[in-house]
């Protein structure tokens, strides 16, 4: 993944012919076909930019003893009801796929928000192909993984460090980086029944030396592939409920902690929320909010503030807890809308996280 920048222009001409020479050079070096950040990767250009101001503030606090740098996904049969270990994906290149399910993405910017259009919520388990197409100004990438905990990554790309998708993400099952604007790429995938996340993590620096992360910006979709075991085909049909567990990871994966929906498609207007808190010894909250920029907000909660109307935040149940479950109507236009918990726990070693990170957020579809 290439880092941006919120003003700058990408990919002028002399950058692209110095970068065309260098990975001719390079192929023939290596005697294989070098990436863009192969050769940044080469020259240590990807140190980290300046770091950034504190992470955001708190609704509740918490404390974890778990250290989650690996994370979890969960599948759910409706309504869900706990998570199950995901199976190793098999990621493959940009050939077509006999059979596949194509689902298209288009990445853009949207005023301060990073955007995914994905014309799928759900798809059935086996191989799908995901036809991207970047129609924005900026650099963007799309990682599809299962839902996890990402709370080690994220803390790192938020102060402008390197942090490699690789070395943080479990079970990835494929991946487009470095996509510049106008052009596309393909990646097929061979995936299992489970929640999925698209989603980018190009690094965008701000005019004032922090560091913003496309991810947190809004670029970030929930997809469900269902079959045995995983969400039910019934996850994308419009309703005016979503039933929403939270339930711990398991297995590879068990560090996360999982928001399950049964459904990822609601109808636009008054929407009841029914939450269950299957975690043990744990409180939780429920946010929902419009696709948009949430980094003030992650700044503001680790900080100990709370203020979700800066993104237009509705929260619909606070300090939620274990066994316990409730029922809350929020109200939502027709557009992307996102369910979180912004809870603020502490690591042992003294990082504050939010529970969104760790696994606690999905996107769902108003229409």
């Amino acid at each position: 993944m290439r880092s941006g920048t919120q003003n700058g222009k990408n990919g002028e001409g002399g950058e692209a012919d110095l970068f065309a020479d260098l990975a001719s050079r390079a192929d023939r070096l290596t005697g294989r076909r070098m990436t863009r950040r192969d050769i940044l990767r080469m020259g240590g250009l990807l140190a980290g930019v300046a770091a950034v101001q504190p992470l955001l503030n708190a609704c509740g606090s918490g404390s974890s003893s778990s250290s989650p740098t690996a994370a979890a996904t969960g599948t759910a049969a409706p309504p869900p009801t706990v998570a199950v270990p995901v199976a190793t994906v098999a990621a493959g290149g940009g050939s077509p796929v006999a059979g596949a399910t194509v689902v298209n993405i288009k990445t853009h910017e949207a005023g301060s928000a990073m955007v995914y259009d994905v014309d799928k919520l759900a798809v059935p388990a086996g191989p799908v192909q995901f036809d991207i197409t970047n129609t924005g100004k900026k650099i963007h990438e799309v990682w599809v993984y299962p839902v996890q905990d990402l709370v080690a990554m994220l803390a790192l790309k938020r102060q402008g460090k390197t942090a490699h998708e690789a070395d943080f993400i479990k079970g990835i099952a494929g991946k487009a980086e470095d996509i510049d604007p106008g052009k596309s790429a393909t990646i097929n995938a061979t995936l299992v029944p489970g929640f999925y996340e698209l989603a980018c993590f190009v690094k965008a620096q701000n005019p004032d030396g922090t560091t913003s992360v496309h991810f947190d910006m809004g670029m970030v979709n929930t997809i469900a592939v269902t079959g045995p075991g995983g969400p039910d085909a019934s996850v994308t049909t419009p309703s005016d409920t979503i039933s929403l567990d939270m339930a711990p990871g398991t297995g590879d994966l068990s560090s996360s902690w999982l928001f399950l929906p049964d459904h990822l498609v609601v109808k636009a207007g008054t929407v009841n929320f029914k939450a269950k808190n299957d975690m043990p010894n744990m409180k939780h909250d429920v946010v929902i909010y419009p696709q948009g920029d949430i980094t003030p907000l992650i700044h503001q909660r680790l900080a100990n503030k709370e203020d979700y109307s800066i993104i237009k935040g509705q929260l619909l149940v606070e300090d939620l807890d274990s066994s316990q479950s409730i029922e809350k109507a929020g109200n939502v236009t027709p557009g992307w809308w996102y369910a979180a918990c912004f809870r603020v726990s502490t690591l042992p070693d003294g990082t504050k996280y939010v529970h969104s990170d760790r696994g606690q957020r999905f996107s769902f579809l108003a229409q």
